[in-house]
């Protein structure tokens, strides 16, 4: 009879330990999507400044960085991610893709790029780079909610 309710203590004790270790887990994958976001988000500000200084061929060799992390976080992410944060990471990546191409056609260009080009590009810069920020901040906030279940 001893041995029958030490293998259920035990049973018990092994259950919580297991449930322990998938909130330890799930706190971990979370805080490392942030991570991945955050570092986006560092480059998409980095582009934004780029554009700002008329640096075409750097905005197009980091807006190929962001496509890559882009791509990345979209993929190992996929469980993950809402269907809003999926949506908003695809119209980042379509934007970057349009952004490159026209970094690319400013950088062969000869001559200095008109006003309303430059504040096209500053504008989808800065779509971009909001987009990274909401959604750095959306996995915070998911962070704190498994910190505080």
């Amino acid at each position: 009879m001893a041995g029958l309710t030490l293998a259920g203590i035990s049973a018990y004790f092994a259950k919580r330990a297991a449930k322990a270790a998938r909130d330890a887990r799930q706190a971990v994958l979370a805080s490392t999507l942030a991570e991945e976001i955050n570092l986006a988000r560092t480059v998409a500000a980095e582009i934004t400044t780029l554009a700002d200084m008329q640096g075409h061929a750097m905005v197009r060799l980091r807006c190929n960085d962001l496509l890559d992390r882009t791509h990345t976080i979209l993929t190992r992410w996929d469980r993950t991610l809402s269907t809003g944060s999926k949506n908003n990471f695809l119209s980042a990546k379509s934007q970057l893709e349009s952004l490159r191409s026209v970094a690319t056609k400013m950088e062969g260009a000869m001559g200095t790029p008109t006003p309303r080009q430059l504040s096209l590009l500053q504008d989808t810069c800065g779509r971009i780079r909001e987009i990274f920020i909401q959604e750095h901040a959306s996995a915070m906030r998911r962070n704190d909610e498994v910190d505080n279940a």
